[in-house]
C-alpha cells in the first residue's frame, strides 16, 4: 500500500526535526538543508503525495521511469533530479526531462550533456559531479582526487556547463569507512576546489535514509530520502 500525503507529511516533519538537531549540533543552525524525495519504483501517486506534503525536490534513479512520471505530472510540478547512473544513450532524454543531473560520474557523460545542450539550444540543466568518497568498487563516481576534479570542473565550465557541486553515496556497512569521514571528505574537496577554480560549488548532495544526520553534520545542503519518507520500496514488476 502506497503512503498517503498525511503519512509523508508526518515523516517529513520528523526528518526536518532530525536535520534541525544536527544543524544545531554542527554549530550552523542557520544553514539551509533541502529534503529530496527519492521516488524510485514508486508510482506517480506517491510522487504526488510527496509534492502535496510540501516536498519540492524529486529524485529518480532511472531516466525512463522518471521521464514517464515527469510527463504525467508536468515538469512544473516539482524540481526533478536524476540521481542514478546515466548512460550515453539516455542523455538526450535526461537533458529534456530533468531540471538537474546529479550523478555525472565520468567525463564522457558530461561531454555528451554539453553536446546535447548545444544542439538543442535550450537551457542547460543543473549538474553535480558524483564522487566515490568511500572507495568502494561497487560505487560510481570520480575518484576523490583534487587534481582530477579540478581539471574536470574547469573543462566543464569551458563547455558552458559549470557544475553546481557534488553528490556522494555513503559507504555500505562493513566498507571500513565511516559515513562521517566519507561526507567530511566531500566537504573538504568542495572547499579546496572552490578556492582553486573560483566556481561557487554550493551543492553537497549527501546523506540518505540511514545516514542523513551524519551528512548534515558534515555540511550537506541536500539529503535524499526514500525509505524514511515512504517505507520500503514498492517491488518492481
Amino acid at each position: 500500500m502506497e503512503p498517503c500525503t498525511e503519512y509523508v507529511r508526518e515523516r517529513l516533519t520528523l526528518a526536518r526535526s532530525e536535520i534541525d538537531e544536527a544543524l544545531v549540533e554542527s554549530g550552523h543552525a542557520d544553514r539551509t538543508v533541502r529534503v529530496m524525495a527519492v521516488t524510485k519504483t514508486h508510482p506517480v501517486s506517491t510522487v504526488q503525495a510527496a509534492i502535496q506534503a510540501g516536498i519540492g525536490l524529486i529524485g529518480e534513479n532511472r531516466v525512463s521511469e522518471g521521464g514517464r512520471k515527469v510527463a504525467l505530472l508536468g515538469r512544473e510540478a516539482a524540481e526533478f533530479h536524476m540521481i542514478g547512473p546515466l548512460h550515453t544513450g539516455e542523455v538526450r532524454q535526461a537533458v529534456r526531462d530533468f531540471h538537474s543531473l546529479d550523478s555525472v560520474d565520468r567525463m564522457k557523460i558530461a561531454s555528451e550533456i554539453a553536446r546535447r545542450v548545444g544542439n538543442s539550444g535550450g537551457t542547460a540543466p543543473g549538474l553535480l559531479l558524483e564522487v566515490n568518497t568511500s572507495g568502494e568498487s561497487s560505487k560510481h563516481g570520480f575518484p576523490p582526487d583534487p587534481a582530477t576534479l579540478e581539471k574536470t570542473l574547469l573543462e566543464l565550465a569551458g563547455m558552458g556547463i559549470p557544475p553546481d557541486g557534488f553528490l556522494t553515496v555513503g559507504p555500505l556497512p562493513g566498507a571500513g569507512v565511516s559515513p562521517r569521514s566519507a561526507f567530511g571528505l566531500l566537504r573538504e574537496l568542495r572547499d579546496t576546489l572552490r578556492a582553486a577554480t573560483g566556481l561557487k560549488l554550493e551543492e553537497l548532495s549527501m546523506g540518505m535514509s540511514d545516514d542523513f544526520r551524519e551528512a548534515v553534520l558534515e555540511g550537506a545542503t541536500t539529503v535524499r530520502l526514500g525509505r524514511y519518507l515512504f517505507g520500503e520500496r514498492a517491488p518492481r514488476n
